[in-house]
């Protein structure tokens, strides 16, 4: 690598020794290793010999060169192109942040603190999206409602477009759920599956490999149940009730996972050290459940019991307390030992 000063230009002028010509770098940095990619400088990221035109890596190749958002070609995002990362269309012009910043002074804060001054910084985490599209949760579009509830990482990883797959099926679900049921589904399954799990995996011989388009749409996908429930649970009809869990998934409890385990794995399960959090909600230590009502009890029993006291129609006890086993005795744990 060569480092030029120019005497017309305050940034200094870097360039590939290793390249025939000594190509000229993207890049200002002196301390850059031409051996790396040439943006990120990645401990692993060495560039194969002779060096690509770009010297960027796969990773690197595949982000936006602004703001390094994941995209499909490599070429500007959708918001850095002005653009709804959404739906497309063009952004309005909300001016530059530093001029939407408000202080206040010390003496005209309505707290009554007037030893400091009170700084307002403007809300900018959405501006990546139109107007139409931050208002979806509470507009009319039943489409731009279910969009919104995506998460940002999914739809970047997505290359910032909605897949056709994606609109297909929720056109098909808003025929039988609505948004906001959808909505429920995409944050329900999201927090409690994906969101700490990679969005992209390769072909192996023992499992399938999936896409981030795939993602989006296992998010949206209906319940692989005869019961038409939603993840092992009937929704409730009234607000009052609570949701019912399915009797044909027996809750949920037959559903196939996604998540493929390998041989390491399946023979010495993680310590509960190395859950993460969505797996130690989901937790549940080995146990007998109850059989009755068709699965859908699960109420913990001891053997050789295959149903709880109230399955088993055990008869109550004098105390009207507690029920006992007429097979073993002829009134609870708790009287026998009075008697």
């Amino acid at each position: 690598m060569s480092v030029r000063f120019d005497a017309n230009r305050e940034r200094a002028t870097v360039r590939c020794d290793q390249c025939p010509g000594q190509p000229i770098l993207p890049t200002h940095r002196e301390e850059t290793d031409p051996r790396r990619c040439v943006r990120c400088q990645g401990e692993h990221r060495w560039l194969p010999q002779p060096h690509p035109e770009d010297h960027l890596c796969q990773v690197c190749r595949r982000e936006c060169p602004t703001c390094q958002a994941p995209t499909r070609d490599g070429q500007r995002c959708r918001t850095c192109r002005g653009m709804c990362r959404t739906c497309s269309t063009p952004l309005p012009d909300r001016g530059s942040p530093a001029d939407q910043v408000v202080h206040v002074a010390p003496q005209r804060r309505k707290d009554h603190r007037h030893r400091w001054p009170l700084t307002f910084f403007p809300r900018t985490w959405d501006w990546d999206q139109c107007d139409a599209c931050q208002d979806a949760g509470t507009a009319g579009d039943p489409v731009r409602a279910v969009l919104a509830a995506l998460p940002d990482k999914v739809l970047r990883a997505c290359g910032g477009a909605i897949p056709p797959t994606v609109m297909d099926t929720i056109h098909t679900e808003l025929q039988t759920r609505t948004p906001r049921q959808l909505a429920a589904r995409v944050e329900r399954r999201w927090w409690g599956s994906w969101a700490g799990r990679p969005l992209r995996r390769e072909a192996e011989a023992n499992q399938e490999g999936y896409r981030p388009d795939d993602v989006a749409v296992w998010l949206l996908a209906p319940t692989a149940c005869a019961g038409r429930c939603e993840d092992g649970w009937h929704l409730a009809d009234q607000p009052g009730r609570d949701d019912a869990p399915c009797t044909v998934c027996r809750g949920g409890r037959l559903l196939a996972s996604r998540r493929e385990r390998d041989d390491a794995e399946e023979l010495e399960p993680g310590s509960a050290a190395n859950r993460t959090t969505a797996e130690a909600v989901a937790y549940r230590p080995p146990m007998r459940e109850c059989t009755g009502q068709d699965g859908a009890c699960g109420v913990p029993v001891t053997a050789p019991h295959t149903r709880c006291p109230a399955c088993a129609d055990w008869p109550w006890c004098a105390c009207h307390r507690r029920r006992y086993d007429p097979h073993k005795s002829t009134a609870c744990r708790a009287c026998s030992t009075r008697q």
